[in-house]
Formats: structure tokens, C-alpha cells, sequence
């Protein structure tokens, strides 16, 4: 049985309370830096948010959302902007019209894409790939060196799951933690799974997170692609 002592004493594997501000502000309060706001009184489909650097992201679906939080797990992506850029372009009937992006992401080369999320049903009646077609020959480097459609088929179940684990894993992280992990790494040769690395560290359900981190930062590699879980077999990445 428990004594009073055991139950009083604090988890180690807990993280201590965070600070929040006095006054905490809604989504809609705060800035955001894409060239038209999303609004969220829709009933028929979902509106969500992400957070990039302190800033709010939004996003218009599902597919929106986990396209965003999978940028964001790219090494090679340092920024994402939701609702950017909005360019004018000239139709194939010499129309001037508007047109904007989904998200534009910043990659550590200093380059950009700009994206444009369709569920595969939707495409040929958006003519996306014609307007991209277009945007091509008229947009500006300065706005982007690159268009990209993205359809579900782009991110498959796995991609879904680990962007958001990675998202959630480093919105708090706790550098104690991620220092067990990193000497079990150092000593790690071949293979083992998520879920050994959690029982060797001995951070309990604490440990997962500091794992997924780990993954993402490129000190652990997934030997398969699959879904970051307990079964998920892991090594330390080549060296170059």
C-alpha cells in the first residue's frame, strides 16, 4: 500500500507547471500574417489553428492542418505562412484576377514555396493546375521560387500521424528529458524500438515525446516509414 509520503511526493517525470501570461488572448486576437483571415462562424467545415514561432496559422480542413504540421516537420523548413501570397495574374481571357495560397513555405536555403492544398476531388473543378500553370510565368521570385499542389495522396496516414506527434512533441519540450535520450542514443549500435528506448530511460510516458523529438531532429532515424509508436523500430542515422 501507498503511504501518505509516496502519494505526496512529485513524479519526476512530470514536468513542472509552465507560466502562463496573465491575460491569454484568442486565436483570432492574435496577429497573424497571411493575406486574408479565415473566419470561423462556418458551421459545414472545419477551421483550426496551429502556431508557428509565437505566430497563429490557420487552416480551412483537415487536410489544410495536417499539410501545414508536415511542413513543419521538414528539416529543411524553417517557416510556414498560412494564406500566402495573394498575387494578381492575368487569366487566359485577360482578366486581372486574385489568387491565393494556402501556405508558403521557408526553407533554410532562403528559398520559398508557395502551396495549394485540394482534396484530389476538387482539383479539376478548382482548374488549380491551370492557375498554377499561369503563376508560373507571371508571379515574382521575390514571392516564390516554387508552386506545389498538395492532395491527400501527397500525404499518406503515417505522414498524418507523425507531423502531428512532432507538432505536439515540440510545442513543450523539456530539455532534461531530452537528455537522457540523447546518451541512450550514444550508446545505441544497431536497432531497437520507441517503446524499449522508453523503458530504458525510465521517463515513463514522459519519454515518448523526448523520442519523437529525437526523430525529428535527425538524432534518431525510423529504419521504416511508419507510424512513430512503441513498435516502431529506430537507429542512430548514418554518419557523413
Amino acid at each position: 500500500m501507498m503511504t501518505r509520503e509516496q502519494y505526496l511526493t512529485p513524479d519526476p517525470n512530470i514536468p513542472a507547471p509552465r507560466a502562463l501570461p496573465r491575460r491569454w488572448r484568442l486565436p483570432s486576437e492574435q496577429a497573424t500574417r497571411g493575406a486574408r483571415s479565415i473566419g470561423f462562424s462556418s458551421k459545414g467545415s472545419s477551421r483550426t489553428v496551429f502556431v508557428v514561432d509565437g505566430k497563429v496559422e490557420g487552416a480551412e480542413s483537415d487536410l489544410e492542418l495536417y499539410s501545414g504540421l508536415w511542413m513543419l516537420a521538414q528539416p529543411a523548413i524553417v517557416d510556414v505562412v498560412s494564406q500566402w501570397p495573394q498575387v494578381r495574374y492575368m487569366d487566359r481571357d485577360r482578366v486581372l484576377r486574385r489568387f491565393t495560397f494556402d501556405f508558403t513555405s521557408v526553407h533554410a536555403d532562403g528559398s520559398r514555396t508557395a502551396h495549394s492544398v485540394k482534396p484530389a476531388s476538387k482539383v479539376e473543378a478548382s482548374e488549380v493546375e491551370e492557375i498554377h500553370l499561369l503563376l508560373q510565368r507571371q508571379m515574382s521570385p521575390a514571392q516564390a521560387n516554387r508552386i506545389n499542389l498538395i492532395t491527400e495522396a501527397k500525404l499518406k496516414p503515417e505522414d498524418r500521424f507523425n507531423a502531428e506527434a512532432i507538432y505536439m512533441a515540440r510545442r513543450f519540450p523539456v530539455p532534461e528529458h531530452d537528455v537522457v535520450i540523447e546518451r541512450l542514443i550514444a550508446d545505441l549500435h544497431g536497432t531497437t524500438t520507441v517503446g524499449a528506448l522508453r523503458v530504458d530511460s525510465g521517463l515513463r510516458g514522459a519519454a515518448y515525446r523526448a523520442i519523437v523529438r529525437a526523430i525529428a531532429d535527425r538524432k534518431l532515424k525510423l529504419v521504416d516509414h511508419v507510424r512513430i509508436t512503441s513498435d516502431a523500430v529506430v537507429r542512430r542515422p548514418k554518419s557523413r
